[in-house]
């Protein structure tokens, strides 16, 4: 005998079924776009500091060329210049209201490699979608559309065009450095654990009880300090 769905499970399953009807681009909605923006804005400023600072460092994590680190070094400062313009000016710009019907419609997520998925009316999230419904989707999106005057698509358009291809450039720039940046990164966080590992070490020293020679943690302490820049010591 077949179960019979409770009301909410029948709220769930019609849900779910329309979930084409509000699609949008996966990685190209507004909110996301905000996310990303700031994950990356945050890494370059952590890797700001050994750009500016630390020479050797940058040219180390590049095999010792310092031609591609001076290159680097400038592609770098564009780049984090234009995220935090891009960041400021998505606080003061007006929001296309359609923006993700317009996106969907584009067929930019299917050139940009990018899937579609749709807004759950019970789960009050999105959700992917199957392929077999972006032909649904992007007829709803289009419907949506076509209630505009002129005037207001070719604004909606030309806003939402403006904001998607400054990110879409603004993130190939970025996974072209992140490679580098990783690295860069890493050395940051190697960094920060010597000094965590000092500072726990010395915690750990009776002073009363050892002769400075004696001490097997003094040993430790000069070792990891061999590890580190000279500039942890200014």
């Amino acid at each position: 005998m077949v179960r019979k769905l409770t009301e909410a499970e029948k709220r769930r399953e019609r849900a779910r079924n329309r979930r084409y009807k509000k699609a949008a681009v996966k990685g190209l909605t507004l909110d996301e776009i905000r996310f990303n923006l700031q994950d990356m804005w945050e890494k370059t400023t952590n890797v700001a500091y050994w750009t500016d600072s630390d020479d050797q460092t940058l040219t180390d994590a590049l095999e010792g060329d310092e031609d591609d680190a001076q290159r680097f070094r400038l592609d770098f400062a564009a780049l984090d210049a234009d995220i935090e313009q891009m960041v400021n000016d998505l606080d003061n710009v007006w929001e296309p209201e359609l923006f993700d019907d317009i996106l969907v419609v584009s067929g930019i997520g299917r050139q940009k490699g990018e899937s579609l998925f749709g807004f759950d009316e019970y789960e009050q999230d999105y959700f992917g979608i199957e392929p077999f419904e972006y032909g649904w989707a992007e007829s709803e999106s289009m419907k949506r559309l076509e209630r505009l005057t002129k005037k207001q698509l070719m604004e909606q358009m030309a806003q939402t065009l403006s904001i998607t291809y400054a990110y879409i450039g603004i993130r190939s720039r970025y996974e072209d450095l992140e490679t580098t940046l990783d690295i860069l990164t890493a050395k940051n966080r190697e960094y920060l654990d010597a000094v965590k590992e000092i500072n726990e070490l010395y915690n750990s020293i009776d002073f009363k009880a050892w002769g400075y020679k004696d001490c097997e943690e003094f040993g430790k302490l000069d070792r990891i300090a061999e590890r580190l820049p000279q500039e942890a010591f200014l």
